[in-house]
């Protein structure tokens, strides 16, 4: 029977970063859908930065502050333009699912720490990489995961991996 092998977690395959024994190839391909987000982005820069620009210059605020202006307002528009084009029933979802991202990414920077990564190092550390069948994958993740998410942690001063995300959550007004 073939063996599978470890991949992250739903909320960990944030990164490129590959479980691959050494001496295997490591390189990923990004997936199409995320390759052409360079074409995107020169798309809609022919979309908005005239006005986008010219909208902020306008504004009687300091010269300090537009730059921020002009991320929040790119940055809105962007959120925007992905929940609308989200059929409805997915759109509840995926912002559910960036506002995690954001929260992780934010502890992440808080605490000087991957998360993420020490999920899966601790993971494979404590369970293996290579499993039978996706169904024993399946279940030692659903046991490590509890663990792993409510212990506290020194890198995290004490909190759990679910306490410091669930704080930049209430922090930023996400939860």
């Amino acid at each position: 029977m073939a063996k599978t092998r470890a991949k992250p977690t739903k909320g960990t395959k944030r990164s490129a970063k590959s479980t691959k024994k050494k001496g295997e190839e490591t390189a990923e391909k990004a997936p199409d859908f995320l390759a052409k987000n360079s074409n995107r982005s020169f798309a809609l820069r022919q979309l908005w930065y005239d006005d986008l620009v010219r909208a902020v210059d306008e504004q009687i605020a300091p010269e300090e502050n537009k730059r921020e202006m002009l991320f929040l307002t790119v940055t809105n528009a962007v959120l925007d333009m992905v929940m609308d084009v989200l059929p409805e029933e997915l759109s509840g979802v995926v912002s559910e699912n960036i506002d995690d991202y954001i929260a992780v990414t934010l502890a992440n920077k808080e605490y000087g720490v991957d998360i993420l990564k020490l999920f899966q190092d601790e993971f494979v550390k404590a369970k293996g990489h290579e499993f039978k069948t996706e169904e024993d994958l399946d279940k030692a993740l659903a046991e490590f995961q509890e663990k792993f998410w409510s212990a506290p942690r020194k890198e995290l001063k004490g909190k759990s991996p679910n306490d410091a995300v669930g704080a930049m959550l209430k922090k930023f007004d996400l939860a």
